[in-house]
């Protein structure tokens, strides 16, 4: 939906801007355009920094449980495995 409405006020603009300018006025678009998608993307690569920053501080390491090897992977499970167990007869 958003996408729809930005395409018609981009149509909007770039119209109004050819009225009021002429020519210049799809040059003067377009810079406004390049600027608005460098602000953006600045803007994003502010957000991922400080969204790994907060990881960081709380111990979110995401590459340390994609590197984990099959023996690992097997004790966890194995461990799993056996809490559920020990719950189970617990339970009986």
């Amino acid at each position: 939906m958003y996408f729809i409405i930005g395409i018609i006020i981009s149509v909007i603009v770039y119209f109004v801007l050819t009225m009021i300018l002429g020519g210049m006025g799809g040059l003067v678009f377009l810079l406004l355009l390049t600027g608005i998608i460098g602000y953006l993307y600045g803007e994003i690569q502010r957000l991922k920094e400080r969204l790994q920053k907060l990881e960081k501080l709380n111990g979110i390491d995401e590459t340390k449980e994609f590197q984990a090897s099959n023996e690992e992977i097997e004790k966890e499970l194995e461990q799993y495995l056996d809490s559920d167990d020990s719950e189970e007869n617990k339970r009986e």
